[in-house]
């Protein structure tokens, strides 16, 4: 990177933030096409639409994840990258989306089967060439990533998003059928690769001359991938074998949404601490109190998202679903409250890769899927979806703590202190609840635009009272470095000078 270690924790800290950022803002307007295009498939299509294409998709997830290669973190990871590099790079990802390919189509049958349902063959042979697509995109972008410069990534993906609403849309109003969702899957990496070459511009070229540096990473990222892929798609695939597509469906959609504040906030805060974490590797103590500054940071921001999620849910889904989704109400309920136990430890996989342990990641895995899948067998099978949101709670926060435990390992940090530097976010947390919880009567008898400014004011009022908390405990807590200096710091003194400015000015004139 351009920027020197010794540049200062405030100067890389300012260049983290402007970049996530800048990944938050182009994240919040794709999941903001994904969202409307939702909205628009969900009145043109019914839930069991939803739910037969979630089971087809299980395969081409789980496989697709199984065969994950961590190309980009290895590049992001190095100091110096060459033509070289970014040959070997594209070309296994090439390999990569081809195998993936062919995996999955060999699996069509087998997998109809288990399924009784003959309908998934063809899906899934239709389906299966949107990963192999995935991988022909412009590996030319992780230049620019090296460098936390995201705005050409963005740019791809905003293109990439909104052909792909159009083309599900178009074709739902044709098709009126679950098709109308798989012309949606094949059509985003199609428009992507146009996107990452015109933005990226690249030559490919087939090599494996850089092969080793690769191949180091792959025993334990591979392991690792396969166990996330279990443990990301075991209650789909569990669930769809007990109950209907309907219910599937349902519970589909709820995981969907709950996923947003995770897709749209929590991953373009993770994203640039790779590059950060790898710049300051050798220095164990600013790594460790950079690791807990972000972890806090991250929490921050996604707790009250996924608290209000869970509280305004009901009025939420009425309002943009309409009356055949209200099913979904608890189950997203519940949903956005097994995500926060995550959030403490979202920095964990950056700081493995940019310490050359990814053995931590398979460790992470491997604690997540021990809790997770037998209580997802016992639950299904026993409870339906009530049971599977059960194991998932109780798995999220078992395997937090267990990998905190890691972290202290990894880098010295206890798990008090990573409980402790997060007391200012569950204090303000504390106080968005009981905002929302108060004011959530009001919306009872609201309708249309009345319930959608209603769900804006009450979700507003609660933010202000958990951004007053947050800012009024920091204060009296000395005003510590964390998020809360760095929104000071590029917030409000940013303001104020621009607001002083002209008036200055004006008493110098």
């Amino acid at each position: 990177m351009s920027e020197p270690v010794q540049a200062g924790g405030e100067a890389l800290g300012g260049r983290t933030a402007g970049s996530a950022a800048w990944l938050i803002g182009g994240r919040l307007f794709t999941k903001f096409v994904e969202f409307l295009s939702l909205l628009v498939l969900a009145q043109l299509l019914t839930p069991e639409d939803f739910g037969v294409i979630a089971i087809a998709m299980t395969l081409v997830t789980i496989v697709e994840a199984v065969f994950e290669l961590p190309i980009t973190q290895v590049l992001i990871a190095r100091r110096a990258i060459s033509q070289r590099h970014l040959d070997t790079a594209f070309t296994l990802s090439a390999l990569r989306g081809g195998a993936l390919t062919l995996v999955i189509w060999a699996s069509a049958v087998p997998f109809a089967h288990f399924y009784r349902n003959d309908t998934l063959v063809w899906m899934i042979l239709a389906l299966g060439v949107a990963p192999g697509l995935r991988g022909m995109g412009s590996p030319g972008l992780v230049l620019y990533a090296r460098e936390l410069k995201y705005r050409r990534e963005i740019a791809a993906e905003l293109v990439c998003k909104t052909g792909s609403l159009v083309c599900s849309v178009a074709a739902a109003w044709w098709l009126r059928d679950y098709r109308a969702l798989m012309v949606g899957i094949v059509a985003t990496p199609t428009i992507w690769i146009l996107a990452s070459y015109a933005l990226a511009p690249y030559r490919p070229r087939l090599s494996l001359a850089e092969w080793p540096l690769f191949a180091d990473f792959l025993g334990w990222t591979t392991g690792a991938q396969l166990l996330a892929a279990i443990n990301w798609q075991c209650d789909r695939l569990i669930l769809g074998r007990f109950v209907s597509p309907a219910q599937l469906g349902i519970y589909s959609v709820a995981n969907d949404l709950s996923y947003v504040p995770e897709q749209a906030l929590i991953r373009p805060i993770v994203r640039p601490l790779l590059s950060v974490f790898a710049l300051i590797a050798d220095q164990r103590a600013r790594l460790a109190t950079a690791y807990v500054q972000a972890s806090n940071a991250v929490l921050a921001i996604g707790a009250p998202v996924l608290l209000g999620l869970c509280l305004l849910a009901q009025p939420a889904v009425a309002l943009a679903l309409g009356d055949k989704w209200l099913g979904a109400i608890p189950v997203l309920q519940w949903l956005s409250l097994t995500l926060i136990p995550p959030l403490l430890t979202a920095p964990y996989s950056s700081l493995a890769m940019a310490l050359n342990r990814p053995q931590g990641l398979l460790g992470q895995r491997a604690a997540e899927l021990v809790f997770k899948v037998p209580l997802m067998v016992v639950g299904a099978v026993w409870y339906g979806i009530e049971g599977a949101v059960g194991a998932r709670a109780i798995s999220a926060l078992s395997t937090a703590l267990i990998v905190m435990v890691m972290t202290r390992r990894l880098i010295g940090v206890s798990v008090w202190r990573q409980l402790v530097a997060t007391w200012r976010t569950v204090l303000a947390s504390g106080g968005l609840v009981a905002v929302l919880y108060a004011l959530r009567p009001l919306l009872a008898d609201l309708a249309g635009l009345e319930l959608a400014l209603g769900i804006g004011l009450v979700a507003g009022l609660g933010m202000a009272v958990y951004g007053l908390i947050l800012a009024l405990t920091w204060h009296q807590a000395g005003r510590p470095a964390g998020i809360e200096s760095m929104a000071y710091d590029r917030v409000f003194v940013r303001v104020f000078e621009r607001l002083r400015g002209p008036r200055a000015e004006q008493r110098s004139a």
